[in-house]
């Protein structure tokens, strides 16, 4: 397959949907009544795909809900534009508990290799890490776009909410597999939940000059890149919790800077990098003639080329 040097444009969508509890808390609805409201944001969200080709990053899904997802969004599609997933459900590694999947779509992307990684000092079983109160997995899959032979590879985690050592240490794995891939010559795109602000130790560790990996918000050009809200968590207003920004969208450090012009842009330097940010985005999770929350975050949504 030959490589096209055309840049690849695509949409990131990270959203922790929130798992299917049977106890909601005050002012959350049951998963049944959510669902619909999540099918029609992706539905939204996707629907360029495949000439925007998109990859959808989830965190908090507990199997019946992934089923569900998979089974709602497909059930208007043709066969060739279904939607299937990669990553384990982190208490067995089977089907129990929740899962970070990556989804995407087998006509546009073909899947070269996937893992599910413990965020533990045993990675490859499922295994509490440090002080974390559950277990936390990252799903890391390379991918290469069938149109254009590009590979690149899609990350989706969810770091721990109450562990502050295990969130540093689940960030100092992230940044190694990272590595592993660029030391491959590979993109990667960083999606998830990380339980972790601006000022805590899992950001503050991601965003150190030596992490390998930006977010991708510091990279739009301008206030007409950005959409939609601040915080990325709500709760369903009635915790006691600020609202907070935790949702991240990374990609590896070889990105264009916004007056570099990405594609228009001649120099070798701006050439060799990996990543143009063309946009990015963050949804609304309640509307008020509905009165139902999605789900107590928000999803983020990047747009961006592959150079």
């Amino acid at each position: 397959m030959q490589i096209t040097s055309t840049p690849l444009p695509l949409r990131i969508i990270s959203h922790n949907i929130r798992y299917a509890t049977a106890h909601p808390f005050r002012g959350e609805e049951p998963w049944p009544t959510r669902l619909p409201l999540l099918i029609s944001q992706l539905h939204l969200l996707t629907s360029a795909s495949p000439h925007i080709p998109t990859i959808i990053c989830l965190q908090e899904v507990l199997h019946n809900q992934l089923t569900d997802v998979l089974q709602k969004i497909n059930s208007s599609l043709p066969p060739s534009l279904q939607w299937t997933s990669i990553g384990l459900h982190r208490d067995d590694g089977k089907l129990r508990g929740e899962a970070s999947p990556v989804i995407y779509q087998p006509s546009v992307f073909t899947l070269l290799d996937n893992k599910t990684t413990w965020l533990s000092p045993t990675p490859t079983v499922p295994s509490k890490g440090w002080d974390a109160a559950s277990i936390r997995v990252v799903t890391h899959g390379t991918f290469q776009h069938i149109p254009t032979g590009k590979k690149v590879v899609f990350m989706s985690t969810h770091l721990d909410d109450q562990g502050s050592k295990s969130r540093l240490h689940a960030a100092e794995m992230i940044i190694d597999i990272v590595g592993e891939y660029t030391k491959q010559g590979l993109p990667v795109a960083l999606a998830g939940d990380f339980n972790s602000e601006a000022h805590q130790e899992a950001y503050e560790r991601l965003a150190e000059a030596d992490s390998g990996v930006v977010d991708v918000k510091g990279y739009v050009g301008s206030k007409c890149g950005l959409y939609g809200e601040e915080n990325t968590y709500t709760g369903f207003g009635y915790e006691g919790e600020h609202e907070k920004i935790i949702d991240f969208i990374f990609v590896n450090d070889s990105v264009f800077t916004a007056d570099e012009g990405g594609s228009d842009t001649k120099t070798d330097a701006a050439k060799e990098k990996d990543w143009k940010v063309r946009g990015y985005a963050v949804m609304p999770n309640k509307f008020k003639d509905v009165g139902v929350f999605v789900s107590d975050h928000r999803a983020v949504i990047a747009d961006l080329e592959l150079h």
